[in-house]
């Protein structure tokens, strides 16, 4: 059985009626919590039960309800835990902060990436009819919450700032430099005017334009790409999230361990959704048939498809290595300045999990 398909815009908008709001030295971050403690992110009330509702009806239908499953986007956090958790206990929290720093900041890009996003009427693109289904329902909420979720809405807070929160309740407002937000994994969105620098190998919006099909719509391939690179990122960010939660949730090296663990575990919880929504459109999509600007029609299963090849392509290869050689040089630099540096880089080195996690 399933439940409502239908919903409108301010449905998929809706927030809970919450008994608790959360709030750190000022800042209202968005969701809340239940008579009984329990955390419901935002914008939930229906959001979560029509996800629920869409992917139960694929399922009832015979269909597959993911198009990527979880273990296809497996990544090794560097540092790795115990490498980070040693330089915290140490004193050595400048690698930490830029690490955190950019997730924030790449948190931020969310809602104006989705913004990016051409409007546009899918009732056209699609032969199948799609009112009761999660794509029918994109632009009329769907996507909104998500970028709504990621930079926040009005005078709530949303993931970027709760990653601020985190990095300067665990490690005790430590200083942020400019050059933390250099070598982004993901560029800035067109517009951006901060202090974030990408990558040379970063992701970009003119990078999901390459190698597009004659016989579909363009603005349909850039929203099936953009939406899949969101799902990869997405799922990629789970690695992040255990990994920050073990090392920022542990009392031995973080000054505020309950905020950070609880925090993320509320990020965790609103990246769900985001996840499920995905899944379940592109799910939806693969089952679908696209109209072709010529005439004739394509499978909506060969656009999927490609754009996963490809976003778990630009996952591995010369990108996860230059993140790495970043990453552990940040880490060499800082523990050189160290005055037990050459203690700590031993026992470092000792920590890493395989060669590529050491610093000799």
């Amino acid at each position: 059985m399933t439940g409502q398909l239908r919903y409108t815009r301010d449905e998929l908008l809706a927030d809970h009626a919450y008994v608790g709001r959360i709030e750190r030295n000022g800042v209202l971050f968005h969701g809340g919590y239940d008579a009984t403690g329990t955390y419901l992110p935002p914008r939930s009330l229906h959001r979560a039960p029509a996800i629920a509702a869409w992917t139960a009806q694929l399922q009832a239908n015979g269909h597959p309800s993911t198009v990527i499953d979880t273990g296809a986007v497996t990544r090794a956090f560097v540092p790795n835990a115990e490498q980070a958790k040693m330089l915290l206990r140490n004193g050595a929290t400048g690698a930490m902060t830029r690490i955190l720093t950019l997730i924030g900041v790449v948190e931020g890009f969310g809602n104006d990436g989705i913004k990016l996003i051409p409007t546009i009427d899918l009732h056209q693109h699609i032969v199948e009819p799609i009112d009761d289904t999660c794509v029918g329902h994109l632009f009329n909420g769907l996507l909104e919450a998500h970028g709504n979720d990621e930079a926040g809405r009005d005078e709530e807070a949303g993931h970027d700032q709760m990653w601020f929160a985190v990095r300067d309740a665990a490690l005790a407002d430590p200083p942020v430099t400019l050059d933390m937000f250099h070598e982004l994994p993901i560029a800035p969105p067109p517009g951006y005017s901060g202090p974030a620098r990408p990558a040379p190998e970063a992701i970009s919006v003119g990078s999901m334009l390459n190698e597009m099909r004659d016989d579909v719509a363009p603005e349909l391939q850039l929203l099936v790409r953009a939406m899949v690179q969101i799902l990869v990122i997405e799922l990629l960010a789970y690695h992040t999230f255990a990994w920050a939660s073990d090392v920022l949730g542990d009392p031995s090296c973080s000054h505020d361990a309950a905020f950070a663990r609880t925090t993320i575990d509320h990020i965790r919880a609103d990246e769900d959704l985001h996840v499920g929504y995905l899944q379940c459109a592109l799910a939806e999509l693969a089952t679908m048939t696209v109209r072709s600007p010529g005439g004739g029609t394509v499978r909506g299963s060969e656009l999927v498809v490609a754009a996963s090849r490809s976003a778990l392509d630009n996952q591995t290869g010369a990108r996860f290595d230059r993140v790495l050689v970043y990453r552990l040089a940040q880490v060499r630099a800082e523990l050189d300045a160290h005055p037990d540096g050459r203690r700590l880089t031993a026992e470092f080195d000792a920590l890493a999990n395989h060669p590529a996690e050491a610093l000799a």
